[in-house]
């Protein structure tokens, strides 16, 4: 910027004409400082007199005894006489009256008035007297603004030479309280900017402007250049007093849109609007920023400059990005690549592609970046900004869930990367322990976290101290939720107190300090150390001024109380928690206090609290905390009166299922929602059964059964639904038994207490019976179901390879038959297996059958033919039932077909979808994966010559090896009836194998790779999404009927083809032998099914046919065979 261009004949600040100094006033002013050292008079004669002295001050016309008599008088310890003097000041000692200072060599007084403010601060800070100490530090800075500025303008060096003499006393005096000041904004008493600003003030006046233009003297022409005011502006922005710079940048505005509008004119108003809209976005003030960046584009416009046009075209898409708004940011970035283009500007076209690309990756539209970054990379050769392009491309395909895409892209970043570029080497290892913490791979998530901390403390790295040391607070803040996030309390802790040492260092005060509170505070609930987490809450509560977070805080030591069973503190916090006009923490307190109440015994006030917390939560349209509010009723009331408990449950479950409905396209968040919504659900069906309502409560527990899938089938096909709300009655319960000839069997584990299990028979035919089984010695084992499936080592998928030995968990209680069933490996069909531990295997096949199906095997239909269909609950869900063994030795498929159920409701949704079926079949068979390992010769067999003759499948649809692709089996299988897959499958439970490492869903198969699936994984959750019109899908693949559990049920392959339309699936348990009775097994399977030279049978039968011909041949092994079972309609 010229700047000559701007001086012109523009007057802004005018000199005071000297005035006679009026000394009379200045000694009764030190006459009365005086007296009131001295207390020689009443503190009510000193503020009368102070009163009267400062109204004749105020008629003084010299500016300089009228400066002098104000700071004197700020001696007096008077609050509302001190607010009066401040507001005098710094009319006196603003800018407007530095040509009066010139004039009248006001150099000597403002020296003077250097010592006495800085005199009354210490004074203040030594007393610990604060009221209007932080007005009386702004008063120091301006004078010491003024001394300053004074040797820019003075014709002679007076001024410069008089600080220069006055050097050592200015900053010993600032020396003497400044750690007093330092300390107050430590305890959070007043800004922490306010002793940086002050210090940096004083040194100023020792280093000067780096100025590109001559002294100018004001004894000439009573003017101060127009241009000082950006030099100004500039100045304090880089000293990063925002505050200053805008207050200067904004006058210099004002007077220069008074001036002509030349070109040269036009353009340092556009720059100084370009200045103002950054200063005031970092002081947060977004309108007025976003208010400037038009200015400055609509000047560019005007001028036709497009350079200019692109830049704040560019700055405002930027500003929209962080402003959350990236579609408004879309049409400024898209308008900017358009006249790049037109200017054949390839550098600018990269950057705007670029920018393009955050913006669309800033509202989750990852293809579009992806090929805004690809544009870019086009571009430029140049390797910082290709490092940039491909950090940029890393986090579009993490967003995306491409996870393997986004690793490649980082990593090529860092192939790139110069070997000293810090801050892009720091970015790109944040965005790797991002991607490896949402992976749940936290061994590779630390390794580049703790990578950062390494580069921050070096010191190669050219960073101020400030930034250092912020950077390495937030990453060890990191570091320890991590280790939080799997367990790791004891190093949590640990890096959460290096954070914390960080924390206590002066700059990072106040902007730190309560946040590492809050998460020792944290980090020390989590090991249980109630103490300490209370301790470091009450210190963030201490120096945290937000309202908010210090309400959130209280809530924390609340509910910290209430771990720790001090109800009484928990109350105390939690009530002075809803005194906090803030609706959310009303409800979080009101809901706590109703807890205490209710365990300490005080039913009433407890109701009180709980009934605020649900009219708190209505009123808010808060429907999910209103239903919590109704369970919580439901308990307090359920120790009194049963009605109202009944009552209350009820109204629970009715807002959670409209909460419910309304996720009715989104599977995954019903699922997730679900484990809620069950509470009240699982409490009512306990309630019912203690009142005998065992018909009510079936209703209930089948409600409760696979609530997502009931959804996704009812919108597929458009189907009433009252089952979403309300599910079957028990008269609609006999009526489907009788309609599809079975009996059911219902498990349900409704109670905290897991010594039994509530069981109910639904028969074709005759009454509806309930029993609750007690569990005996499988009582440990509910606890520890998952212990218990690691005791079977061909359930448990192997981690490496498949002939992997198996490591023998841990021994607890109720595991008696770990140590004898760790030799069970999956192996050839011909290796030998003990025969004690095939004994152990079987003993436990006999303790389910005796807990489980004995005290039911009255209730069992009398005809072997007719299908008993199970519902399980929770574990049950994966223990094989067929091959559950009674004392005689026979197995429960010997006696019944057998069918598995996610619930009753299901099955009712499924026999009313149309039976539309294609002509089609698609048959897969030992698909090519990429390791050599993997394949399966016999599952080819089984494809090829079994299963696509028996089906009538035509060659284009029998996908073998190198065909059987994942996109090729996703078309293929829209239009199918009957699917068979013969695979490799995984339960997916591996970081590496997840589509989504937070996804509700478990399960995968492992196909030939495409160019949209490079891996060959067709994972559970793609099939959801699938319309099918599909009979039969027999997944004879290993884990294919594995799931996560939920609440929901077990979600995996199996609910996921139900979900898509598929009226029945076969899968399996656990591994698949690779085996020639494998084979036939499917062979008599189809061939039951189809009726093709023997008896047509259902499903259930035709594949009780099959495990029996495998029982004829390996009795003794049932894990060879037992792995199959039914799901879905049987007929």
């Amino acid at each position: 910027m010229n700047p000559e261009s701007v001086k012109g004949n523009t007057s802004y600040y005018h000199f005071y004409p000297q005035i006679p100094p009026t000394l009379s006033t200045l000694d009764h002013v030190k006459g009365l400082v005086e007296a009131y050292k001295t207390k020689s008079k009443t503190e009510e004669n000193i503020f009368v007199s102070a009163k009267s002295l400062l109204e004749e001050i105020g008629q003084l016309e010299d500016v300089g005894v009228k400066r002098e008599c104000f700071c004197r008088l700020l001696r007096l310890e008077m609050e509302e006489v001190q607010n009066l003097i401040v507001q005098e000041l710094a009319l006196l000692l603003n800018l407007e009256t530095i040509p009066y200072d010139i004039q009248n060599d006001q150099a000597q007084q403002l020296i003077q008035l250097e010592k006495i403010i800085s005199e009354i601060i210490e004074s203040k800070l030594n007393s610990s007297e604060l009221n209007c100490v932080v007005s009386i530090c702004r008063i120091y800075q301006d004078i010491l603004e003024h001394l300053w500025l004074l040797p820019y303008f003075e014709s002679s060096n007076y001024c410069s030479n008089l600080l220069v003499q006055n050097k050592v006393f200015i900053l010993s005096n600032m020396e003497r309280w400044k750690v007093s000041l330092y300390q107050l904004a430590s305890e959070e008493k007043i800004e922490p900017f306010i002793p940086k600003n002050i210090e940096k003030a004083v040194l100023r006046l020792f280093q000067p402007l780096d100025m590109d233009i001559q002294k100018t003297t004001i004894n000439e022409s009573g003017e101060i250049p127009l241009v000082f005011l950006e030099i100004l502006a500039d100045f304090y922005a880089k000293q990063h007093d925002f505050s200053s710079a805008i207050f200067h940048a904004e006058t210099f505005l004002g007077i220069l849109m008074e001036m002509s509008e030349k070109k040269e004119v036009l353009v340092i108003i556009m720059q100084i609007h370009g200045k103002l809209a950054v200063w005031n976005q970092i002081l947060r003030r977004y309108q007025n920023s976003i208010s400037h960046r038009l200015e400055s584009l609509k000047i560019a416009e005007e001028l036709r400059n497009p350079y200019a046009t692109i830049i704040y075209l560019k700055g405002i898409g930027s500003f929209y990005v962080k402003q959350g708004q990236g579609e408004r940011a879309l049409p400024f970035y898209t308008k900017a690549q358009a006249i790049a283009k037109k200017l054949q500007d390839p550098k600018s076209e990269s950057h705007i592609f670029s920018s393009l690309a955050e913006a669309y990756l800033s509202i989750d539209k990852n293809d579009d970046a992806i090929q805004c970054y690809q544009a870019a990379l086009e571009l430029t050769e140049e390797r910082p900004e290709q490092v940039l392009i491909y950090t940029g491309i890393g986090r579009a395909y993490a967003n995306a869930q491409s996870h393997q895409l986004a690793k490649e892209a980082y990593y090529k970043a860092f192939e790139i990367l110069p070997q000293d570029d810090f801050f892009n080497s720091i970015s790109i290892h944040e965005n790797l322990a991002e991607l490896f913490n949402d992976l749940g791979r936290y061994k590779k998530a630390i390794y580049h976290t703790e990578k950062i901390l390494e580069l921050i403390q070096d010191p190669s790295f050219q960073i101020s101290e400030f930034k250092r040391l912020d950077s390495k607070f937030n990453t060890l803040t990191v570091l320890g939720s991590m280790y939080g996030t799997f367990g790791n309390y004891e190093k949590e802790l640990d890096y959460k107190m290096q954070a914390l040492e960080i924390a206590k260092k002066a700059d990072l005060f106040s902007k730190c300090l309560g946040i590492a509170y809050i998460n020792l505070g944290s980090a020390y609930c989590h090991i249980k150390n109630y103490f300490e987490s209370i301790n470091y809450y009450i210190k963030a509560l201490k120096i945290v001024k937000e309202p908010l977070t210090k309400a959130k805080i209280l809530v924390n030591l609340g509910n910290t109380f209430f771990s720790s069973g001090n109800f009484d503190k928990a109350i105390e916090y939690y009530t002075e928690a809803t005194m906090i006009d803030e609706s959310e923490i009303k409800k979080s307190s009101f809901n706590g206090l109703g807890v205490c109440y209710s365990l300490m015994g005080s039913k009433e006030q407890a109701i009180k609290c709980i009934t605020q917390f649900i009219c708190l939560s209505q009123k808010s349209g808060d429907r999910r905390s209103e239903a919590t509010g109704y369970q919580n009723l439901g308990e307090i009331y359920r120790k009194s009166d049963l009605k109202l408990a009944e009552k209350n449950y009820r109204e629970s479950i009715k807002v959670y299922a409209a909460l419910h409905l309304e996720l009715k396209n989104y599977s995954h968040w019903q699922i997730t929602f679900f484990k809620e919504q069950a509470k009240p659900i699982l409490r009512l069906e306990g309630l019912l059964l203690e009142q005998g309502k065992n018909e009510e409560a079936l209703q209930l527990t089948d409600f409760r059964r696979s609530r997502a899938l009931v959804s996704a089938l009812t919108i597929k096909f458009q189907k009433d639904d009252a089952l979403s709300s309300f599910g079957l009655t028990a008269q609609e319960m006999q009526a489907l038994a009788q309609k599809l000839n079975t009996c059911f069997i219902i498990y349900s584990f409704p109670f905290e207490s897991t010594d039994s299990i509530t069981v109910w028979i639904v028969p074709s035919q005759g009454e509806i019976t309930c029993q609750r089984l007690p569990l005996g010695i499988l009582t440990e084992e509910v606890k520890e179901a998952t212990q218990v499936f690691k005791a079977f080592p061909f359930i448990v998928e192997p981690t490496v390879a498949k002939r992997r030995p198996f490591i023998r968990p841990k021994k607890t209680r109720g595991s008696a038959t770990y140590a004898s069933l760790d030799e069970l490996t999956r192996g050839d069909p011909e290796e030998s297996t003990t025969s004690a531990v095939l004994q152990s295997f079987k003993e436990r096949l006999s303790l389910w059958y005796e807990a489980l199906i004995a005290p039911l095997e009255s209730y069992l239909p009398k005809d072997p033919q007719q299908v008993v269909t199970i519902i399980p609950d929770g574990f049950l869900a994966q223990i094989p039932f067929a091959a559950f063994l009674d004392k005689e030795g026979t197995y429960l498929i010997e006696k019944h077909p057998i069918s598995i159920a996610p619930s009753m409701g299901i099955l009712k949704l499924l026999d009313e979808i149309p039976k539309v079926f294609s002509e089609n079949s698609l048959v897969i068979g030992n698909p090519t994966t990429p390791h050599s390992k993997d394949a399966l010769p016999l599952a080819q067999k089984e494809a090829q010559t079994i299963v696509a003759p028996l089906l009538a499948t035509t060659p284009e649809r029998t996908l073998l090896q190198d065909s059987a692709t994942t996109q090729r089996v996703l078309e293929g299988i829209r239009d199918a009836r009957w699917i068979h897959l013969t695979c490799h499958g995984s339960t997916g439970a591996k970081p590496e194998e997840k589509i989504d490492p937070h996804s509700v869903f478990e399960g995968l198969f492992k196909l030939a790779p495409d160019e949209e699936h490079i891996q060959g994984y067709l994972h559970a959750q793609e099939i959801a999404s699938l319309t099918l019109r599909t009979e039969l899908v027999f997944m004879s693949a290993c884990f294919s009927g594995r799931g996560k559990l939920h609440r929901e049920g077990s979600v995996g392959p199996i609910w996921s083809f139900l979900a898509a339309g598929a009226l029945s699936t076969i899968a399996t348990y656990w591994r698949l032998p690779d085996s020639d009775l494998t084979l036939q097994m499917v062979d008599t399977f189809y061939r039951h099914l189809l009726g093709t030279g023997v008896e047509k049978l259902n499903k259930a039968q035709a594949l009780q046919k099959a495990m029996l011909l495998a029982i004829e041949q390996e009795r003794e092994q049932p894990h060879l065979w037992g792995a199959f079972f039914l799901s879905g309609l049987h007929e």
